[in-house]
């Protein structure tokens, strides 16, 4: 019992050090950078690759929420000790507030790109 404790005291542990980790969009290091696609922005099909870029990130960090979402779900079942793992359950609904908040923009910038491309030329 105790074991199994540790182990998912541990698990929670890696869990929460992966989390803290930072927050880089695994698009970003792909080929040409960000800001370079959007310094060289002209065409639609240049916007429309950008907004591309935005919906890859939002759906990494949709992923990233629910992922915690999981894991939050899976601290509150533990029966023992709960005073000490309210630390797990606070970072946890911390970070899925953090993606959440990270889809939401992210959206939102491929919207407007989706918007230039509409007015661009091809």
């Amino acid at each position: 019992m105790k074991t199994t404790l540790l182990l998912l005291i541990f698990t929670g542990i890696v869990s929460a050090l992966l989390a803290w980790s930072p927050v880089v969009p695994p698009a970003a290091a792909a080929d040409m950078s960000l800001d370079q696609m959007i310094e060289n922005a002209k065409t639609k099909a240049d916007h429309e690759a950008i907004a591309k870029h935005y919906e890859d990130d939002a759906k990494t960090y949709q992923a990233k929420a629910e992922e915690h979402k999981k894991m939050e779900a899976s601290y509150r079942i533990m029966s023992q000790d709960k005073a000490k793992l309210t630390a797990f359950v606070a970072h946890c609904k911390k970070l899925v507030t953090k993606y959440e908040e990270l889809v939401k923009e992210d959206l939102e910038l491929a919207k407007l790109h989706h918007q230039f491309a509409a007015q661009s030329a091809q």
